[in-house]
């Protein structure tokens, strides 16, 4: 997903500027260690063929030190120390922060709603 924006924090380098702004390194905590790993829940932002049968607080698969703030392209978002885009979209362009692959069910139902597309 973070190649999709204009920079990214790891290795301070250029992305492909799909979509605009950066992706910057989450802040480790006592309580939040870096990278985060683990299940944590989806919160959906309106309609999209992408979100097509997922539902609020759908649980997905989480590895990443590299995290999105929020914008109009966020379609969902998931909280780890404050809202981090978890699916993005421009166009024709998506992207997910969790991976799909190691999301059991709901990832499947992703990976399925792309190919409808």
């Amino acid at each position: 997903m973070q190649l999709l924006f204009e920079r990214t924090a790891e290795g301070d380098q250029s992305c492909l500027g799909i979509l605009k702004g950066s992706v910057q390194r989450l802040q480790a905590t006592t309580d939040r260690p870096v990278p985060h790993m683990g299940w944590n829940q989806l919160d959906l932002i309106g309609e999209d063929p992408l979100l097509a049968q997922l539902q609020q607080g759908d649980y997905v698969y989480f590895v990443h030190s590299f995290a999105a703030t929020p914008d109009h392209n966020t379609l969902a978002t998931t909280d780890y120390g404050g809202a981090l885009s978890a699916i993005v979209r421009r166009d024709n362009f998506w992207g997910t922060q969790f991976h799909p692959e190691r999301s059991a069910s709901v990832g499947a139902q992703v990976l399925a709603n792309f190919l409808e597309v």
